[in-house]
């Protein structure tokens, strides 16, 4: 059974202060971390603060980026053989802001991936709704092009290793409820996708996340749905009492 997995998005919101001082609200009061995991995912220079605060809830600090290098001249870049020194146990990679804002393309985030497992911290992948038809077994299927672009290289071994978001483009920072359906379809498709290319006994285990306005008033609908694993919440993570309800979305009313 894939374990929930509930994961804020920050972006660029709080100070070290303000950080800390969210985990220390909430880290008595999440849900068994056997039964839910929960991350949360900073800005970069209150990930050491907040991991010393989380000490040993099971609260999960998660990279908002870091660079394809491991080290070298790149100002401002964020290395993944520090972030694995740091104890980030996970990143997220190929976010639709960074492609929109800075430019990232699927061959940059393909990099990423890459030297994320290879450092040993987990991607969480985001991929949009951009979508392919091809014959598969001589069936008609829909294939998230961008996603198996940026997977390109990537071993069986190595696919059992990564989580993926599905953010759609429509649903991304427009604060308005989250369409389930339609976010269970996509989520569903990303899943045949990567049984396509790998194997169904992968894509079975793989989590997938979804990412779009999500709120404590969908989360339940949308943690319903067969291929919704977890979600990825930007604005309404930013509430103490909001975040605490969606972290204990099984024992809401």
């Amino acid at each position: 059974m894939r374990k929930p997995f509930i994961v804020a998005n920050w972006k660029m919101h709080k100070n070290v202060a303000e950080s800390v001082d969210f985990v220390n609200q909430i880290k008595d009061k999440l849900p068994d971390p056997d039964k839910v995991e929960v991350g949360i995912s900073p800005q970069a220079f209150a990930l050491h603060s907040m991991k010393q605060a989380a000490g040993d809830s099971g609260l999960r600090i998660i990279a908002q980026n870091a660079a394809a290098e491991f080290s070298g001249p790149f100002t401002g870049e964020l290395s993944l053989r520090g972030l694995r020194d740091l104890g980030t146990d996970y990143v997220m990679l190929g976010h639709i802001e960074r492609r929109r804002m800075f430019g990232e393309n699927n061959a940059a985030v393909n990099k990423k991936v890459e030297s994320a497992l290879q450092m040993g911290v987990t991607p969480i992948i985001c991929t949009d709704e951009t979508m392919v038809q091809k014959v598969v077994n001589g069936e008609i299927h829909y294939v998230f092009q961008q996603l198996m672009d940026v997977l390109h290289g990537i071993s069986l071994d190595q696919i059992k290793k990564v989580v993926i978001s599905y953010e759609p483009s429509w649903a991304v920072g427009v604060g308005q409820h989250a369409n389930v359906a339609l976010a269970e379809e996509g989520c569903r498709t990303i899943r045949r996708t990567i049984a396509d290319n790998y194997t169904y006994e992968i894509a079975d285990k793989i989590r997938i996340l979804y990412g779009g306005s999500v709120n404590p008033d969908n989360i339940k609908a949308l943690m319903a749905k067969p291929d919704i694993d977890g979600v990825l919440v930007g604005r309404a993570s930013l509430d103490v009492d909001n975040f605490l309800k969606m972290a204990n979305y099984l024992d809401e009313d």
